[in-house]
C-alpha cells in the first residue's frame, strides 16, 4: 500500500509562523492605506494602471508560495510503501483410500463406504489450499492415480472417477498402498508429511506388511492417520447384485494393525462407524495437521523532497527576475 509521508514532519510546524506572516501580510494590505503624494503630472497615474502596476501587488504571493515548498521540503515528504512477503509453507499428503469390493457395504447411509468416503476426501482436500496432495487406491494391488499437485480441482475429478473397477484385483493390500505413498514423499522437502490412509479390512495381499511399511515411512519423517471404516464384527447390508438385493455380511477389520501403523509414525487411529463420524474424523485430522504461512512486513520509502524544493527555488529566482527586470520603481 502507497502513502504520502514524511520523515521530518517536526517542520511542518513551521507553517504556523509562516500562516502568521501571511495574515499579518494581507492585514495590511487591506487595512493600511499609505499617504496620498501629490504628482505633477497625470502621465505617472497613468502609468500604475498599466499591467505592470496591476500586477506588483502580488508579487509576494511567489515569496510566500515559495517558501510554504521549502518548509514541506524540509519534512522530506515522499511515498511509502508497505507490503507483506506471503509463504505458505504447506505439508505434503498422500491419500491411500481402499476401493475393494467390501468398500460396497451400504452400512453408510445415504451410500455404500465408497461413495461417502470419496465426498469426505474431496472437501478435505479442498480445506488445503496450500497443501500439495497425491493418491493411490488399492485393493488387490495399489497403483499411484495422482501425483503430489496443488491442483486440487484435478484430486476431485480424480476421485469422482475412482471406482470398484479402478483395481482389477480384489483383496486389501494395505503395505503395498503405505509403501507407495511414502516412495511418492521419498524426495519432498515438505516440513510435514502425511499419509490418510482409508480402508475397511484386513491386510490380505501385497508383499509388503503394513507394519513394515509404516515403519520405513516412519524413517523419512511420514505420519499415517489411519481411518478404519465399520464396526468390527458387526453384520452390515451388503449388495448380492441380484434385482437389488442385500445380505448381511460380517466384514473383517484389522483394527490393531492400523493402530500399530499410526502409533509408529506418530499418527493417530480413527474408528469411522457411521458417515457423520467419518466426517468427524477427517475433519480433526485437517485440524492437527495445519499449514503454517510466514508473513514479512516490509517498508520502502521513496524521497520526493527533491520536487519541492526545486519548485521553491525556482519561485524565490522568479520573484528575483522580476523584481529586477520587469517591475520598475516610481522615481
Amino acid at each position: 500500500m502507497a502513502y504520502l509521508e514524511f520523515k521530518d514532519p517536526m517542520f511542518l510546524m513551521l507553517i504556523v509562523p509562516w500562516a502568521l506572516m501571511l495574515f499579518w501580510y494581507l492585514y495590511r494590505q487591506l487595512y493600511n492605506r499609505e499617504a496620498a503624494v501629490a504628482i505633477s503630472s497625470d502621465s505617472v497615474v497613468r502609468a500604475r494602471k498599466s499591467i505592470r502596476a496591476q500586477t506588483y501587488r502580488f508579487l509576494p504571493a511567489l515569496r510566500f508560495a515559495a517558501m510554504l515548498l521549502l518548509i514541506i521540503a524540509l519534512s522530506r515528504p515522499g511515498k511509502g510503501i508497505d507490503y507483506s512477503s506471503i509463504k505458505n509453507l504447506g505439508i505434503d499428503i498422500m491419500i491411500a483410500m481402499d476401493v475393494s469390493g467390501s468398500m460396497r457395504a451400504e452400512d453408510f447411509q445415504p451410500d455404500n463406504r465408497l461413495a461417502v468416503s470419496k465426498r469426505v476426501i474431496r472437501d478435505f482436500a479442498s480445506r488445503r489450499k496450500s497443501d500439495r496432495i497425491g493418491m493411490v487406491v488399492f485393493a488387490g494391488e495399489a497403483y499411484l492415480q495422482c501425483p503430489l499437485t496443488l491442483e486440487h480441482q484435478m484430486i476431485a475429478d480424480i476421485v469422482n472417477e475412482v471406482d470398484f473397477d479402478t483395481v482389477h484385483v480384489d483383496g486389501t493390500a494395505i503395505g503395498d498402498a503405505i509403501a507407495l505413498s511414502a516412495a511418492r514423499m521419498m524426495d519432498s522437502k515438505a516440513r510435514s508429511k502425511i499419509i490418510l490412509l482409508v480402508t475397511d479390512g484386513m491386510n490380505n495381499r501385497g508383499s509388503i506388511d503394513p507394519e513394515t511399511a509404516a515403519q520405513a515411512a516412519s524413517e523419512i519423517g511420514i505420519k499415517i492417520y489411519t481411518v478404519g471404516i465399520g464396526k468390527k464384527g458387526e453384520a452390515v447390508p451388503y449388495p448380492t447384485g441380484f434385482m437389488g438385493m442385500t445380505r448381511h455380511v460380517v466384514i473383517d477389520m484389522d483394527e490393531d494393525s492400523l493402530k500399530k501403523v499410526a502409533e509408529l509414525t506418530g499418527g493417530r487411529y480413527y474408528n469411522a462407524t457411521s458417515s457423520g463420524v467419518l466426517w468427524q474424523n477427517i475433519k480433526d485430522i485437517d485440524r492437527l495437521e495445519k499449514s503454517r504461512v510466514d508473513i514479512k512486513q516490509f517498508h520502502e520509502f521513496y524521497d520526493r523532497f527533491q520536487w519541492f524544493l526545486v519548485a521553491a527555488m525556482t519561485l524565490f529566482f522568479l520573484e528575483v527576475l522580476l523584481r529586477s527586470f520587469f517591475y520598475r520603481k516610481i522615481p
